[in-house]
């Protein structure tokens, strides 16, 4: 039996349910319908033209993303621009787009605990709470205390990534972790508030690193890109719960590496 995409999305609602979401982020189905047939599913990070020819050749009929297609009103549908060029390619190879982004980020077992898990901490709690019993970022405490630099190793093996930027002593000796996906520039004051010896992010700019080294808080920035870890778990998420519904459609996550630097 193949599943309906909205049988599909009632599922991966449950998975990241809507209601976590931050308000006005942009969230569900972003272009096409689940009013049909699903037999393909890929789960991606981002929705480039790579990905959209990814899809295109193992058939899917929806890519579940983190990241949105559509942030903004659209004032205009250009095809001769890269975002237009992104849309026409959908709709014409009738493949529909459903975003899981905060709500994701947020959710039990989702991007964050993803990202904690890989590195073993344990005693997790909530970097900082957004609504009653649910909240962003997760903080635990490594099995015992490393030198930042060994755990930098660490974190680049885990993650698979070739570099990070830090800031702090390599030296120091590190015990209570915190980790963000995506951009962390905004729970610096929630890390340093919770106590953290180090907190794992991305997108830091230059004054937030100032301000956290004037805090004594160490930061690993391992990039945006590290919630492509949720690809495979999401998609071994979502495989698992449709197979005990008795349903044969098959959710693949993407082979593509979206990150957008280089690193030389």
């Amino acid at each position: 039996m193949i599943a309906k995409g909205q049988t599909i999305i009632q599922i991966m609602d449950q998975l990241a349910p809507k209601q976590l979401a931050f308000a006005d982020d942009s969230i569900g189905l972003q272009l096409g319908t689940l009013n049909k047939s699903v037999s393909q599913v890929l789960v991606a990070l981002d929705v480039t033209s790579e990905v959209i020819e990814e899809a295109i050749e193992m058939k899917a009929e929806l890519i579940i993303a983190h990241h949105p297609i559509i942030y903004r009103p659209i004032k205009h549908l250009r095809l001769d621009l890269p975002a237009g060029k992104l849309y026409e390619a959908l709709i014409k190879n009738d493949i529909a787009v459903y975003i899981a982004h905060t709500n994701l980020d947020v959710a039990a077992g989702g991007v964050n605990d993803i990202l904690a898990n890989m590195l073993g901490l344990e005693q997790l709690r909530f970097l900082q709470e957004v609504q009653h019993d649910q909240g962003i970022g997760r903080v635990g405490k490594l099995p015992e205390h490393l030198l930042l630099s060994d755990f930098v190793k660490a974190v680049k093996n885990a993650y698979d990534i070739p570099a990070v930027r830090l800031v702090g002593d390599p030296n120091c000796m590190i015990k209570k972790v915190a980790v963000l996906g995506g951009s962390g520039r905004d729970y610096v004051k929630a890390a340093i508030f919770a106590g953290v010896d180090v907190l794992i992010t991305g997108d830091i700019d230059y004054h937030t690193a100032h301000d956290a080294l004037a805090a004594g808080l160490n930061i690993i920035d391992a990039g945006h890109n590290i919630e492509k870890l949720l690809k495979p778990a999401v998609a071994n998420m979502l495989q698992e719960k449709l197979w005990k519904s008795g349903y044969v459609t098959k959710v693949r996550p993407s082979n593509l590496n979206t990150e957008p630097f280089q690193f030389m």
